[in-house]
């Protein structure tokens, strides 16, 4: 939370409630915890820094290993931070309770999910019923237990007085200010939860019994940033039979920072992004280019774009219908034309294509080349991001994923993302191939579209036949690749939707921001994995 997000009514009323002494120890207020003591357990005797120590990482498990951890945290906690912070992380890590099953975390959703208003806007009444919540947020639930709840409320509020914060409590008017019906719910995001399990079921070593914290590897401003321009860019294509979309966003490491696994949960929980196979169309033809280029093929070679060339038994066709003869390697995927591939394909092999697509990742067994040469061979959003990724990477390919940590009880680290990558393709293969694609998105190119102001795109559209799907698959110069796949509902047409529109014009818009954000950043910090440097931004 941002320190305006916290008004002086919920700072005085957790302070006055929960720790009448925050500002004068230092995470442990041994007065209380004597009393707790001596009492037996019955009182309570947690600073605010112990309660936060256990929420964030000991678990609620009574025990006296975990007590005395909790004391260590809550002095470190003390010491490493101020006061002010201190109450920003409590307030948004602090359980709320639910409503229509979504649990309730931090003071921000809190706010909007009860009382529908900023954290900031939230006056005494309203501070006392969420603060009165904290001891137990089902008793106090003031939606369902309207009772319950403001009688705890109104013991905050003589907690307040008591304490100075507040001139009467009696002036405080309760009863107007318990919500009549729920407000504004956090956005649960079930396909990324889902992703998160089952990486977490596919660790090679078994997760012992026990509390579990899942750290991710999303950047919540891409991810948000995903939603929104997928939502409003797909608005226009609506009548043209666009009905499903799927995003993902790889950093150089192949961590998920953004991942859009479909646009309704509800009406569907296949993951377009990490679990549904589509046709790849020409974004497929990545592996016939490298192939190409490892055989010794350049850019400035000349291929046959006429169907009379072509010996296979299945002459493919130009979407445009054009045939132009000779033409240099790089016009033919600039261009994407499937006629000049299908012959570069002849020359090299379809069997140095098979390789390659295997290789790099596209598809997870050798398929057929003449299937991946024409874009018939299927894949999912990751797999076809990765590719692009080893380009991208110089020749270095990662798994995607979106599982960077698991930490168990007391802080203990059980699992750190380690994955070391593959080489796939030399450095000055990848480099090759990555200029390539960088005159698909030149002016004029079927790929032109994915440009943006401030950066530079690289990439591959596809779009299948009778319009099934449509892709564009690219990266950027700071190493970030994202894939995104369009498409009709199961079983319909899309009408003139190619990869070079919709697809394209995501990219564009979602690359705009993120792309600003991460130049700032990319190659300067060091890694060092036992150092503090933190945040969002970082890849």
């Amino acid at each position: 939370m941002r320190p305006d997000e916290v008004p002086d009514s919920v700072a005085n009323a957790l302070i006055a409630t929960e720790d009448r002494r925050f500002y004068q120890h230092f995470g442990i207020d041994f007065l209380s915890f004597g009393k707790a003591v001596l009492s037996g357990g019955n009182r309570g005797g947690s600073t605010l820094e112990m309660q936060l120590a256990k929420n964030t990482l000991n678990g609620a498990s009574p025990s006296a290993l975990r007590k005395y951890a909790e004391l260590f945290f809550a002095t470190r906690i003390s010491l490493s931070y101020k006061k002010e912070d201190i109450l920003r992380l409590y307030l948004s890590r602090v359980n709320f309770g639910r409503l229509n099953g979504v649990p309730i975390f931090g003071l921000r959703d809190a706010a909007y999910a009860y009382f529908n208003v900023a954290p900031e806007r939230l006056n005494f009444a309203q501070a006392a019923i969420l603060v009165g919540m904290i001891n137990a947020p089902s008793l106090y639930n003031p939606i369902n237990n309207p009772k319950s709840s403001s009688q705890r409320a109104e013991l905050v509020l003589r907690r307040m007085e008591s304490e100075g914060f507040i001139d009467s409590a009696v002036g405080v008017e309760l009863a107007a200010a318990l919500p009549r019906s729920i407000g504004r719910l956090p956005r649960r995001d079930r396909y990324l939860e889902d992703q998160v399990m089952r990486e977490l079921r596919d660790l090679t070593e078994p997760l012992p019994d026990g509390l579990h914290f899942a750290i991710t590897t999303i950047d919540p401003i891409a991810q948000e940033q995903a939603r929104r321009v997928v939502a409003r860019d797909i608005q226009d294509y609506r009548s043209r039979g666009v009905a499903r979309a799927g995003l993902i966003s790889l950093d150089s490491k192949g961590r998920v920072l953004a991942m859009l696994g479909g646009l309704d949960y509800r009406a569907s929980n296949w993951n377009l992004a990490m679990q549904a196979e589509r046709q790849a169309a020409s974004t497929a033809k990545i592996a016939t280019y490298v192939a190409a280029i490892e055989a010794g093929w350049g850019p400035g070679a000349t291929l046959k774009d006429n169907p009379d060339d072509i010996e296979a038994d299945f002459v493919p066709r130009n979407v445009d219908r054009r045939y132009v003869g000779d033409i240099p390697l790089r016009d033919c995927i600039s261009q994407s034309r499937n006629v000049c591939t299908m012959w570069l394909a002849e020359r090299i092999g379809f069997d140095a294509v098979a390789e390659v697509a295997e290789r790099i990742g596209i598809t997870e067994t050798r398929m057929p080349g003449s299937a991946i040469v024409l874009g018939a061979a299927e894949t999912t959003l990751a797999r076809n991001a990765g590719a692009y990724l080893a380009v991208s990477n110089g020749g270095e390919l990662y798994e995607p994923h979106v599982l960077r940590a698991v930490l168990g009880q007391y802080g203990k680290v059980l699992y750190r993302d380690s994955a070391e990558p593959t080489r796939v393709m030399t450095l000055v293969t990848a480099e090759r191939m990555k200029q390539l694609l960088a005159g698909v998105t030149a002016d004029g190119a079927t790929g032109d579209t994915a440009q943006f102001e401030g950066g530079r795109a690289y990439g591959k559209t596809g779009t299948s036949q009778e319009n099934r799907d449509a892709w564009f698959v690219g990266f950027t110069d700071q190493g970030i690749v994202t894939a995104v796949w369009v498409g009709p509902p199961e079983g319909r047409l899309m009408r003139n939707v190619a990869g070079g529109q919709l697809p394209a014009e995501i990219f564009s818009d979602y690359n705009v921001n993120l792309v600003e954000r991460f130049q700032g950043y990319v190659g300067q910090l060091p890694y060092d994995p036992a150092s503090f440097w933190r945040d969002v931004n970082v890849p």
